[in-house]
């Protein structure tokens, strides 16, 4: 569990008469097994804007030994309120099957979209009060390839969506890599939407603070919701997050050993009432590769070429990272991965 504080602030869409407000926010998100789930809330510095809260909470299955073949599907349920001046509710269902196929180190992801729900804004400035309820609703289809590219891992896709307010269109591109402990990620997508079309940029670094701190700073022109059919805005964020029940002191569960290429990679991980253990990664195409016990510790060694990989384990079956893994990330159904960075010649001398 991570507990999250800091400070947003955000810009309206063009043409939308809203001043920008700045946001006290807090917040927390949760992993465990499967199910995942976050709420936050943030208080408006500026009386004229409005204080919101936000949470959702959902499950991820995939399948228990993925390689060259593996599925998933992800469920969220979604809630939203706006405060005065112009009070807004919503609350919205979704689920995203997944196919994926994987080609030595290349990933093709082929994803479904749908989803449902119901908003309520009220309009303040007329006597009486006039509220507009909708209906939501959406389906649609992706494909995504993904692919390290030296030490970063890159990727992208098109999807396509048929909502309640018409069709979406997007295409978009991304990266995320690391310089020593940090990592950051920049994505790019392009939006036709029913009523324009809309340029979307991401931009994040994420350093950790010890074992149990780390902050986040991100920013960019946020994209369209197609289900919630919200537009486009600039925003802005800096978090500070601390890990409730990571521990206090322990060993990361890989190093390095040796020097030239390949290098062997030492991945150890403590755990003790596991029958069978395995480390799962892009490295070995999401093959399990199966660790060896030794006492209350499964260690095994792996020759890796220089890049940035994800990686995971096994254990008995069910996904685990630990908490103090390196350079942990979340994907886009909420299962975290952690981050391994094999440095190459050229790196290795600076």
């Amino acid at each position: 569990m991570y507990v999250d504080a800091g400070m947003s602030h955000a810009r309206p869409p063009a043409g939308v008469e809203v001043d920008p407000a700045t946001y006290a926010l807090f917040g927390a998100r949760f992993f465990a097994g499967p199910a995942f789930g976050s709420f936050y809330g943030a208080l408006a510095a500026d009386g004229s804007s409005a204080d919101w809260i936000g949470g959702r909470l959902g499950a991820s299955y995939r399948s228990p030994m993925p390689g060259r073949l593996g599925w998933a599907v992800t469920g969220v349920i979604s809630g939203f309120s706006l405060g005065d001046p112009t009070p807004y509710k919503a609350a919205t269902v979704r689920l995203v099957p997944e196919a994926r196929l994987s080609s030595g180190r290349t990933a093709w992801v082929l994803r479904g979209y749908s989803g449902a729900g119901r908003s309520d804004v009220t309009d303040t400035s007329q006597e009486p009060e006039v509220s507009f309820e909708a209906d939501l609703w959406m389906y649609g289809v992706g494909l995504e390839t993904s692919r390290p590219i030296g030490p970063t891992q890159a990727w992208l896709g098109v999807d396509a969506y048929n909502t309640a307010g018409g069709a979406y269109y997007s295409a978009y591109v991304g990266s995320v890599g690391s310089i020593g402990t940090a990592i950051w990620g920049v994505a790019v997508r392009l939006w036709d939407t029913p009523n324009d079309v809309e340029a979307e940029l991401n931009v994040s670094v994420s350093v950790p603070l010890g074992s149990r701190w780390s902050t986040q700073v991100a920013g960019g022109r946020s994209g369209p919701d197609p289900l919630l059919a919200s537009p486009a805005g600039v925003d802005g964020s800096a978090v500070v997050s601390w890990s409730v029940l990571a521990p206090a002191r322990e060993p990361p569960p890989v190093a390095s050993l040796g020097e030239g290429q390949p290098t062997m990679v030492l991945f150890s991980l403590e755990y003790d009432d596991a029958a069978n253990v395995s480390v799962i990664g892009d490295f070995s195409a999401w093959e399990p590769i199966a660790l060896s016990r030794q006492g209350t510790n499964w260690v095994g060694r792996v020759p890796m070429e220089p890049g940035l990989y994800h990686f995971g384990f096994l254990v008995d079956g069910e996904w685990f990272v630990p908490e103090h893994a390196p350079g942990k990330v979340t994907d886009d159904f909420g299962r975290i991965n952690a981050t391994l960075v094999v440095p190459g010649s050229d790196s290795e001398g600076e």
